[in-house]
């Protein structure tokens, strides 16, 4: 349908409309009313040839006095109208609803629209009469710099990290209600840096952080925004989180610094956008202040209790505070309110692996594959849940599919180790060397890969050496963190391993003081003991590791724990 008179271009007060061209019927006939009455009007008739469809969109938007939203099932399910409300809402736009039929509106709107007076098209006899006041009055009136006023907007990602023996693997995603290919939109053509267009292509890419330079290309199409649109709060946010995610992959302290001060330039800027609050909460979550980190998500919950990346988030904090019954029914209910999230099917994943219930969390994990098939980072999480499973061959087929994506150290050095419980030794070596050639700063892979060689030929002169390389790494480290158990306990392995009994006791004594009720550390003894020839101090310390929730199956990956499980004095 064509389109029915000239979009207004000029710098009095005007009005956007944001509609679905499907409705355009019943859009354009209510313009022209609009239009004979003088109100002025933006539609996307407004763009100029030459233009980047975003640029006009977000200049118009940002310019406008208010935001008319024709609603229908149609405008609901349009990534262009929901991205343009979207930015409104950032941009403090006042908007006023009408509604085309009778739908139901999402939560990410429902808070914010259900505290605006809405017309009904269909229904009110003086539609027309009542539209014209809303406008005119506005449009007479108003300042064309945004007011300030509370409101909400969509959901928000969040920074997942799987470690210890299974994966360091940080997966990240953007909610479906915010983020689209870049591809759903023309690219820009224009010369002129427009700040909604970098913030689009940002949340694109971060979408896809685990790809090539994504996440580095995110940082700075994120800077330039905020450069660009100095008011634009969701991008703050957004560049917070995505520097957050590096001081998370490199450890390195000046990126979580840059991302405090973005997200408190976020918090200044509109302290009522969930986004906004969920970006001060993971910050303050990795700089280790859990209250302060649960406080802003409540406060994300408060503003958009149906978000479920909010409410995921916050069953992170339930899980890390112990509340694991709160946690639960939290993911449970982010999943329910949005089935496809791939964000909260891996935080939860993550939280089932960790409550032990491996076969739940591969369900998940596999559901993350089904919705992002080449996402390295769930394959290696995946992998790491079916070999708890006991799944050794589709453990391996994961990791394999994993490095196919991109080799990493984490997917090689879990290779190995399902190498290893296969049995498959020189293949393990293989993995493990490869590994090392990636990142050679881990004591663990050091000590697996010397155990496999000691499997292979315990005489051979590379065991104790690659032993006594495992030894220094972990001393080293046991320095710098004399409260880690695990650094204790696998040096008491070690020195077990390598014939030196008392360092062993003296490093597994304090493992068990750290960590007294770990069914993990309390194994690990048992382990020393038996490989130090006191098979009753090994029976006593394994069956209560089994009390603590360490399974057989586990003590029995080590072929060196054979004999001590079929002891008697084992429990069934």
């Amino acid at each position: 349908m064509s389109k029915p008179f000239a979009a207004y271009q000029g710098t009095d007060p005007y009005v956007f409309i944001c509609y679905a061209h499907r409705d355009a019927e019943h859009v354009y006939a209510d313009l022209v009313q609009l239009n004979e009455e003088g109100v002025k009007l933006w539609y996307d008739e407004g763009i100029q040839a030459g233009t980047s469809w975003r640029s006009g969109i977000a200049s118009a938007i940002k310019s406008a006095t208010k935001l008319v939203f024709f609603i229908s099932e149609s405008s609901l399910n349009s990534t262009h109208c929901l991205r343009e409300i979207d930015y409104a809402l950032s941009h403090d736009i006042e908007i006023v609803p009408i509604y085309l039929e009778s739908v139901s509106l999402p939560g990410e709107l429902e808070l914010v629209l259900n505290r605006v007076h809405a017309l009904f098209r269909e229904t009110d006899s003086l539609y027309m009469e009542h539209l014209l006041d809303a406008l005119q009055k506005s449009a007479r009136k108003a300042p064309l710099a945004p007011i300030h006023r509370k409101k909400s907007a969509g959901a928000w990602p969040i920074l997942l990290s799987l470690g210890l023996v299974i994966a360091l693997a940080l997966v990240y995603f953007i909610s479906p209600w915010q983020a689209s290919s870049i591809d759903e939109v023309t690219r820009s053509n224009s010369s002129t840096p427009n700040s909604y267009d970098r913030y689009l292509e940002g949340l694109a890419l971060t979408e896809r952080w685990d790809k090539g330079d994504n996440l580095d290309t995110a940082v700075d199409l994120f800077r330039e925004a905020t450069a660009l649109d100095p008011d634009f709060a969701l991008a703050f946010a957004r560049l917070a989180d995505v520097l957050r995610m590096r001081f998370a992959l490199t450890g390195e302290e000046k990126w979580l610094d840059e991302a405090g001060i973005n997200a408190e330039e976020a918090l200044r800027l509109n302290a009522a956008l969930a986004p906004v609050q969920v970006a001060i909460g993971r910050i303050h979550l990795a700089r280790g202040n859990i209250d302060l980190a649960f406080s802003a998500l409540e406060r994300a919950v408060a503003i958009d209790p149906f978000d479920p990346v909010a409410n995921q988030a916050i069953a992170t904090i339930y899980e890390k505070l112990g509340r694991y019954e709160d946690a639960e029914t939290t993911f449970q209910r982010a999943l329910s309110l949005d089935p496809e999230n791939i964000s909260t099917h891996d935080a939860y994943a993550h939280f089932l692996f960790f409550q032990g219930r491996h076969e739940d969390a591969v369900s998940h994990w596999q559901a993350v594959i089904r919705l992002a098939p080449d996402h390295f980072a769930a394959l290696v999480n995946l992998g790491s849940a079916l070999n708890e499973t006991g799944r050794i061959s589709e453990a391996i087929t994961v990791y394999q599919r994993a490095i196919e994506l991109r080799p990493s150290y984490m997917a090689y050095s879990n290779l190995g180790t399902a190498y290893s419980r296969a049995e498959q030794f020189p293949e393990a070596v293989d993995a493990y060397k490869k590994a090392i050639e990636l990142d050679d700063s881990d004591w663990l892979v050091w000590g697996n890969l010397a155990y496999v060689y000691s499997w292979m030929d315990s005489s051979d002169p590379t065991v104790d050496e690659t032993f006594e390389h495992a030894i220094a790494m972990a001393e080293s480290a046991r320095q710098r963190d004399l409260r880690d158990p695990y650094a204790h306990s696998d040096l008491a392995l070690y020195y077990a391993k390598t014939d030196q009994p008392e360092l062993s006791l003296q490093r597994l004594d304090t493992a068990l003081l750290l960590s007294p009720d770990s069914g993990e550390i309390v194994a690990a003894g048992a382990e020393v003991y038996e490989l130090l020839g006191q098979r009753e101090k090994a029976i006593e310390l394994a069956n209560r590791s089994f009390e603590l929730g360490f399974t057989r199956q586990k003590l029995r990956r080590n072929p060196e724990m054979a004999d001590l499980l079929s002891d008697p004095g084992m429990q069934p």
